[in-house]
């Protein structure tokens, strides 16, 4: 699927195993963000997050994970352990190397304890392709703006603009601009941008 090449042709990528998804696969694990009681002055949150992933022998399991408020300051980023043997980084893609690994003991369970602790089902979380983030980190969650559907695809579904396209188009900044791969605060902070940009030119057609 990948340079959609003639089946039995060499592929456009070589690697010594066969990498799947796999996300969907095994359902179990997941948590969902409960209702809390805040003071009566105090806001839920809003937050913007990103999910770097890694091939496993089990498909794509969830590598770094970065959250950012809406002043673009990073309140937690970690990288993370995943279950399975991994068999490809997706360095080219997620900017995860194996030195990136080799010292963190954080699982997916600890980044679900923070997260949990983090936000409640009110917080709104902003990110691009939410749904992909949310599977590798096995949360349920509903309060969500998504920036490939608050700016789609000319298309429609199941297109969508790139989050790099739409840096460039709307706010003239290029991103993901680095030959190691993503940067998951940099992706974060973009769809944070995108929304407060947002919000701010729909203000000026509604005066």
């Amino acid at each position: 699927m990948c340079c959609s090449a003639a089946i039995g042709s060499t592929g456009c990528q070589v690697a010594k195993q066969h990498v799947q998804d796999g996300r969907k696969e095994n359902l179990e694990g997941f948590m969902k963000t409960f209702d809390k009681e805040l003071p009566e002055d105090a806001h839920p949150g809003i937050y913007a997050l990103d999910c770097e992933m890694s091939y496993t022998t089990y498909g794509l399991e969830l590598t770094r994970v970065t959250v950012v408020d809406t002043d673009m300051q990073v309140v937690y980023d970690t990288f993370v352990k995943p279950d399975n043997e991994i068999v490809d980084y997706n360095t080219r893609f997620s900017g995860v190397t194996e030195a990136d690994l080799a010292d963190t003991s954080i699982s997916l369970r600890d980044v679900q304890a923070v997260l949990l602790s983090m936000f409640s089902a009110d917080t709104i979380l902003i990110g691009h392709s939410l749904e992909s983030d949310l599977l590798a980190l096995k949360v349920i969650h509903s309060t969500v703006v998504d920036t490939s559907v608050l700016f789609p695809h000319r298309l429609g579904l199941p297109y969508k603009r790139s989050l790099r396209n739409l840096m460039a188009d709307y706010l003239r900044q290029i991103i993901q601009d680095n030959v190691d791969g993503h940067s998951s605060s940099e992706d974060a902070s973009a769809c944070m941008h995108l929304v407060i940009w947002k919000i701010r030119e729909d203000a000026k057609t509604k005066r």
